[in-house]
């Protein structure tokens, strides 16, 4: 399954209520910092949506949204913004992110989570014809195949095994033969190409969630 909303939020309070609402709609995982949203992202390849704030403790979010444009292709992204910046908006939409002003209501939200919503029904199709694409051009065995597809659902070395009913040991076979098919440094990094070829023309570009935001 996708590793649903992830919300990068450094201040408690709001964090809390954002997990709340978009809790309604799916798994959360809340994060309060640039770099533990990066391991989310690394060991999870597939999301839902991203909940940005623009003003993190160890960096600046529109870094984190160009990183993740390069390592997640079309995933959709929310930006938090404490005032209406035309110049922060541009880049934003330029980015292909949505933004929205603190303090956010869950109508102001709620375009953005039926979206990504509608965006991950659209993808899963897409993920599917581009798995298909590879095993093709590859030339994967079913099993290689199978191990890619879960890959994608951000599944553990251990959880692969299980799912594919073999030790690890063999599990991790497959991935070496994988990766020497594909070129692909790690499995993670496999399954987020898959993502972002399924994803690159998906996504309109930025708009703001709500035009009564400002």
């Amino acid at each position: 399954m996708p590793g649903g909303f992830l919300i990068v939020e450094d201040e408690p309070t709001l964090a809390r209520t954002l997990a709340r609402t978009f809790g309604r709609h799916g798994p959360v995982e809340v994060v309060h910092s640039m770099q533990a949203a990066r391991d989310k992202l690394e060991n999870q390849a597939e999301w839902t949506g991203v909940v940005l704030d623009l003003i993190l403790p160890d960096g600046y979010g529109l870094d984190l949204l160009a990183e993740i444009r390069e390592t997640h292709g079309g995933l959709p992204v929310l930006v938090l913004t404490g005032e209406l910046n035309r110049d922060v908006v541009n880049k934003v939409q330029t980015m292909r992110g949505e933004y929205v002003c603190k303090p956010a209501s869950a109508d102001n939200l709620n375009p953005f989570i039926q979206r990504a919503l509608a965006q991950e029904r659209v993808d899963d199709v897409a993920i599917g014809q581009r798995i298909e694409h590879l095993a093709r051009q590859l030339k994967l065995t079913r099993r290689e195949t199978e191990l890619l597809t879960l890959s994608v659902d951000g599944l553990s070395r251990k959880e692969l095994a299980e799912a594919l009913g073999v030790a690890e040991n063999t599990v991790k076979a497959q991935i070496r033969s994988l990766l020497k098919k594909s070129g692909a440094r790690s499995l993670a990094t496999l399954a987020q190409k898959v993502i972002k070829g399924a994803t690159r023309d998906t996504v309109p570009p930025g708009a703001p969630a709500s035009a009564s935001d400002g």
